[in-house]
């Protein structure tokens, strides 16, 4: 169909520290700054589990298990004074290595290495950027 746009399908992947309830965010600063879960683009033919799986080995070099979805978003934003829409798929997961939840911060690792873009855990009161997308907030499981 000529002059139909398609929306952008996404998968996030919500996984929260144990201890003490914070979550995994990529953290985006600046004017329009901003935190979100991991995650990105699903491919063409992918499910969105094995695009999660991909997105969090291909950003952080970790596996995951127990996914779960928590639901499905319509993402409406702007950002830098360009509008966006997606479709977002939200699933809650956990670090096949107990090792990943002792550090603080770390680089994406598909990112070139002078990104701003870090990956750190937010505690749950956290407010210092708004949590993206809209409605994640609903989805997210209790603190431990």
């Amino acid at each position: 169909m000529l002059g139909v746009a398609l929306l952008p399908v996404k998968v996030l992947v919500v996984i929260v520290r144990p201890r003490d309830g914070a979550l995994l965010v990529s953290s985006e600063p600046g004017p329009d700054g901003f935190e979100r879960p991991l995650g990105g683009g699903i491919e063409l033919g992918e499910s969105s589990v094995d695009a999660a799986r991909r997105e969090l080995r291909e950003e952080l070099d970790v596996e995951l298990e127990d996914l779960d979805l928590l639901g499905v978003l319509e993402n409406r934003y702007e950002l830098a004074g360009e509008a966006g829409h997606e479709i977002v798929f939200v699933y809650s997961a956990r670090l096949a290595d107990p090792a990943g939840y002792d550090w603080d911060e770390r680089r994406i690792l598909d990112h070139p290495a002078d990104s701003p873009t870090r990956v750190r855990w937010r505690e749950r009161h956290d407010t210092a950027l708004p949590l993206v997308p809209v409605g994640l907030g609903a989805l997210l499981p209790s603190s431990p």
